[in-house]
């Protein structure tokens, strides 16, 4: 088998064509960026930062069932408001961490998932406070083939920045169902 001759042109042609796919690889993934964070996340970058890690925490704590890590999340004074709940609110970190040792997470094998884009954060002027909600939807026996969601919740409220730490403050819980890509169920 023998290759045909390939002309001047074509090669120009072919090395053009190339050129431009691979700076148009380069270009793409800077305008996507270049839109800002998602819809509802505002502040500085680090404090935004700082509360997704401490969302990631949540969730953490919540998946391997580390109720001393849940409660180091939550502040003295928080308050916990679970709608639905005839014993809510929760007040103080005491009675947050008898809460979490009783509910779904830590009473059953789970997998908490987020769906990040929905993830709203707005930061204070002062970055010493910020509005933070987020949705967990919970997966039982995650890793068997018979696994199941089992809870779709939310987080919404208050965090603050109380000595360079964020944590949890005055924030309410909720269902979070029918699952859906662009509704909020709080407030």
């Amino acid at each position: 088998m023998t290759a045909a001759p390939i002309t001047r042109r074509d090669l120009l042609r072919k090395g053009a064509t190339a050129t431009a796919v691979g700076a148009s690889a380069l270009v793409l993934p800077q305008l996507a960026f270049a839109q800002g964070p998602a819809g509802g996340v505002t502040g500085a970058e680090s404090h935004i930062g700082e509360i997704y890690q401490l969302q990631a925490a949540f969730h953490r704590a919540k998946t391997f069932q580390d109720l001393d890590l849940m409660a180091s999340l939550w502040a003295n004074d928080a308050t916990l408001t679970n709608q639905g709940d005839p014993n809510s609110p929760y007040t103080g970190n005491a009675a947050i961490k008898a809460f979490f040792a009783t509910s779904g997470s830590f009473t059953h094998r789970r997998f908490s998932f987020v769906p990040s884009f929905k993830t709203q954060i707005n930061v204070g002027h002062e970055g010493d406070h910020a509005w933070l909600y987020f949705e967990c939807h919970d997966v039982a026996d995650y890793d068997l083939a018979t696994r199941t969601i089992a809870a779709d919740l939310f987080l919404a409220g208050n965090v603050r920045n109380t000595a360079g730490k964020w944590q949890f403050w005055q924030m309410t819980a909720g269902k979070s169902s029918p699952l859906s890509a662009d509704h909020y169920y709080f407030p």
